[in-house]
């Protein structure tokens, strides 16, 4: 059989694309699921420094554990959803993948974002679950730490403000947001990004609420934030700063380790398959231009 020169150009450009293919398909697969209590806690254990979790979107719901009796029992709908969705849009970018650790239990059994005497309420099946999914998030933050020597913790969870708003808590009240700047610089050893600020060269308000923090930058992608320069603390709305696991992870924490609590609202965000896939792939490109510009970790995007 007899090519012309056309049909060898397009064999070896059908050749080369199907090596990249090949190569960003094997670049993804080094990322794996572990799971622990029965399925009720995954690790979706990645390779960039980073490390999101999603404590309040699960959907399990055994009789074998009795239901909480106090403290907040809501579910953040979709939530776990996201999580996989933001996964899959950062091996869409760039071929690797975030640590990513849901708890599948529902609420009602377990709160995977308190303390575990509230959690669990003396449950030994929902503190194994408690433990098994603060254990994963343990073991990512080994991970990084070997791997980069610092990163970035965000905590994942839904709310249903009228504003449908992004609310980014870094451990700051929405009482503190609305006070002076001075006064905001005296609470930054305070904050989720305490652990950032001896490596980065970036002033500790452009961070909270700059054009390049995670606000100003997910506003570029048309999601509005808060704090952000358009949007720098809440008026009327309530507002999430952040709970037990941002402390636990990024203030509380010996390792260098830094974030933030996000509170994704429904509309818009949760409500759709396509809506949560649009907010993903702003939320990783936003991340991973966050860390290029205040972290200097340079994570390429090979599929913009």
């Amino acid at each position: 059989m007899i090519f012309n020169i056309h049909q060898c150009f397009k064999i070896f450009t059908i050749t080369a694309l199907s090596l990249l293919l090949i190569v960003g398909s094997l670049e993804a697969q080094n990322t794996k699921s572990e799971f622990k209590e029965k399925k009720r806690v995954e690790y979706l254990v990645g390779n960039l420094p980073i490390i999101i979790s999603a404590p309040h979107g699960g959907r399990i719901l055994p009789k074998d554990i009795p239901d909480r009796t106090y403290g907040v029992l809501l579910t953040d709908t979709n939530t776990d959803l996201l999580a996989k969705d933001i996964y899959q849009a950062f091996i869409n970018l760039t071929g690797k993948a975030p640590h990513v650790i849901i708890c599948h239990l529902k609420r009602l059994k377990v709160d995977c974002n308190r303390e575990i005497k509230e959690a669990a309420q003396k449950n030994p099946d929902a503190e194994k679950v408690w433990k098994a999914f603060h254990g994963f998030i343990g073991k990512a933050v080994s991970s990084v730490i070997v791997s980069n020597k610092q990163g970035l913790y965000i905590d994942l969870h839904g709310q249903s403000h009228p504003e449908a708003r992004l609310e980014l808590g870094y451990l700051i009240s929405n009482n503190k947001l609305q006070g002076s700047n001075s006064s905001l610089i005296n609470l930054q050893n305070r904050s989720s990004l305490k652990n950032l600020l001896p490596s980065s060269q970036t002033p500790f308000l452009e961070l909270l609420k700059g054009k390049s923090s995670m606000g100003g930058l997910m506003n570029k992608y048309k999601f509005p934030s808060v704090p952000s320069p358009a949007i720098p603390h809440s008026d009327k709305a309530k507002y999430f700063s952040g709970g037990y696991n941002t402390r636990r992870y990024c203030l509380l924490t010996k390792e260098n380790i830094y974030g933030f609590q996000a509170e994704c609202p429904r509309k818009g965000v949760r409500d759709t398959d396509g809506n949560r896939k649009k907010f993903a792939k702003a939320f990783a490109k936003s991340i991973i231009q966050f860390l290029k510009i205040h972290a200097k970790l340079n994570i390429k995007i090979k599929n913009p």
